[in-house]
């Protein structure tokens, strides 16, 4: 092998391996990433419930009790029991939808955790799945080397309200003076309300909203349309209210609900500026996950928190991979759980991906509307079948976007001093395209008197000086780059290699006084990418750190800075200066 092809080679094993422990996990709080055991997940040890283990089942051994029998979401529950007299390295406990079979079903679990000798309590972060739930602990038999056995199960558990208000998070819509409000609950017979206003005391407004939801076989492939506990289930109910005439920079307060299931407590947020004279702030990144899985994304999640409430930030870029569900439902209703704190204060924007969209067949239920069974698939694009047969579709009834592109695929918007625009590298971006058109078109429209700095957002690089093969990163440099040069584009964010770069203000792979600034935000929460790095010239910092970006601009100055969410240490930053 050639020296870059060794290097791909490594990457490419490093991410196949990324892959296998992309779930291990599920939905309730559990981290197994670390653990040197085969993960009964995929059930691919030649385990389940043999007609010889059957036979040899007697009463339960042990007592599994819990905290509550009911609980809220994100409410902890405790789990306790009596520890067995042996416990088999890979025994497990288990949480079970109550129609899976407690013979023939020990592997059919939503999410699960070791025990350890002597253990006898766990902690489970339950997420409202709308549905009975029930812990069932196994072990292994034949001195642990047989199949699993079942040892005792737990009272049912059930959600307070199965319809109960959750998920609450906001979107911009086409003009400044509008807001998208969403949640889900587990019924479409109710008519979606906000009650909102100035005073949280006095909530004197209301305003009706629309439901939709979509079904497995909505899905383009599998496993996406496939229903089972660690592929598709109901994902309930998603509802959405559109708040007009809104003031600029205003504060309002809102819950969402209805009087027959309930309602949300009371929330607040503050509508974007829309003059050029304000200050904007947003926090920027890509590639998140659901905690604990993605193994840094707690930590980011919890420090863009405590940004969101301490510096009136107006929104928040997500440029893909937001979820990484993959196809499996839970951990959709996860995700939505994990950032409602911040969703329900300010607006989170999100891009597309390749882990939302990608896939093979199943094209005529791709909601982008892209021709062919799989969309955009040259050779040189690397395009998989990454979103586990979703191809988009729990995002687009999940989040809102203005309606001046297509859909969530690509759209733009104006903030204070700032047009931010999102396009897809998962679609075809060459200039024969409808997408191209597009960009061109909304470039070439933007006021710069009216809103002097102009940002881009998409996922896939278009620089990285990481050494890898992605034919893609030429072919964004050939076809978008001259495009973002001719309407002088400020910065150009992306994400997909999960680390941070940034580069000089540059055109072409050099740097230049009146360039593009480039930076690479994937280090979201996602395993981070770890590398060699080519040293180009116009890069100016890198690092492999989990982290996000805060970016604040008035109508003469722009100031970005990025913070490791370690430490929260500031660990770069720049300005531009108009």
């Amino acid at each position: 092998m050639l020296p870059h092809q060794i290097v791909f080679f490594i990457l490419l094993i490093a991410t196949t391996q990324c892959e296998e422990h992309l779930h291990a996990n599920g939905p309730f709080g559990k981290s197994h990433v670390s653990e040197k055991i085969p993960s009964p997940f995929n059930c691919n040890r030649s385990m389940g419930i043999s007609p010889r283990s059957l036979q040899k089942m007697s009463v339960p051994r042990t007592n599994l009790q819990v905290s509550s029998i009911r609980y809220s979401n994100n409410e902890k529950i405790y789990v306790s029991w009596t520890p067995l007299s042996s416990v088999c390295k890979d025994d497990f406990i288990g949480v079970y939808f109550l129609e899976t079979s407690i013979e023939t079903g020990a592997c059919d679990y939503v999410d699960f955790e070791f025990i350890t000798e002597g253990e006898n309590n766990s902690t489970w972060l339950m997420i409202n799945l709308r549905r009975q739930l029930q812990f069932c602990y196994y072990s292994r038999n034949e001195n642990c080397s047989g199949s699993y056995i079942f040892v005792a199960k737990s009272p049912i558990v059930a959600p307070c309200n199965y319809n109960e208000p959750i998920q609450v998070h906001l979107a911009f819509g086409d003009r400044n003076d509008q807001m998208y409000i969403s949640y889900v609950t587990n019924s479409n017979q109710i008519i979606p309300k906000c009650r909102y206003g100035f005073d949280p005391s006095l909530l004197n407004f209301q305003v009706d909203g629309n439901t939709t939801t979509y079904k497995a076989s909505d899905m383009c492939e599998e496993k996406a349309n496939i229903t089972g506990p660690k592929t598709f289930i109901d994902p309930g109910y998603m509802h959405t209210i559109l708040l007009e005439d809104l003031r600029p920079s205003t504060t309002y307060y809102y819950r969402v609900g209805s009087d027959e299931h309930g309602w949300t407590s009371i929330n607040r947020f503050i509508n974007r500026p829309s003059n050029i004279n304000d200050e904007v702030n947003l926090i920027a990144y890509g590639d998140m996950g659901v905690s604990p899985i993605q193994t840094g994304a707690k930590a980011t999640i919890d420090r863009v928190l405590s940004r969101v409430i301490s510096n009136n930030v107006t929104a928040i870029l997500h440029i893909g991979d937001v979820s990484y569900a993959r196809g499996i439902g839970a951990l959709w209703d996860a995700f939505m759980s994990q950032i409602e704190p911040t969703t329900s204060r300010v607006p989170y924007m999100v891009g597309i991906g390749n882990h939302e969209y990608d896939h093979i067949t199943g094209g005529e239920k791709d909601p982008s509307g892209a021709p062919g069974p799989g969309g955009f698939r040259p050779e040189w694009g690397n395009y998989g079948k990454d979103s586990g047969g979703e191809c988009a579709v729990p995002l687009v009834n999940r989040f809102h976007s203005p309606s001046n592109g297509n859909g969530l695929f690509w759209y733009s918007f104006n903030i204070g001093p700032i047009h931010i625009v999102y396009y897809s590298t998962e679609h075809d971006f060459l200039p024969t395209s409808r997408q191209y058109a597009w960009l061109e078109q909304d470039l070439r429209s933007v006021n710069r008197s009216r809103t002097p700095w102009l940002i881009v957002g998409s996922h896939r690089p278009m620089y990285t000086s990481l050494i890898y093969q992605a034919l893609y990163k030429e072919k964004l440099q050939v076809y978008i780059e001259p495009l973002l040069y001719k309407y002088h584009v400020d910065l150009n964010l992306f994400a997909h290699v999960h680390s941070y770069e940034r580069s000089c203000p540059m055109y072409q792979n050099k740097c230049v006084s009146d360039g593009i600034t480039h930076v690479l935000i994937g280090m979201a929460g996602y395993d981070l990418t770890h590398g060699t790095y080519s040293g180009e010239k116009w890069s100016i910092y890198h690092d492999d750190k989990f982290g996000y970006t805060h970016i604040w601009a008035n109508r003469t100055c722009l100031k970005f800075n990025y913070y490791h969410t370690k430490d929260d240490k500031l660990a770069d930053q720049f300005q531009i200066i108009k």
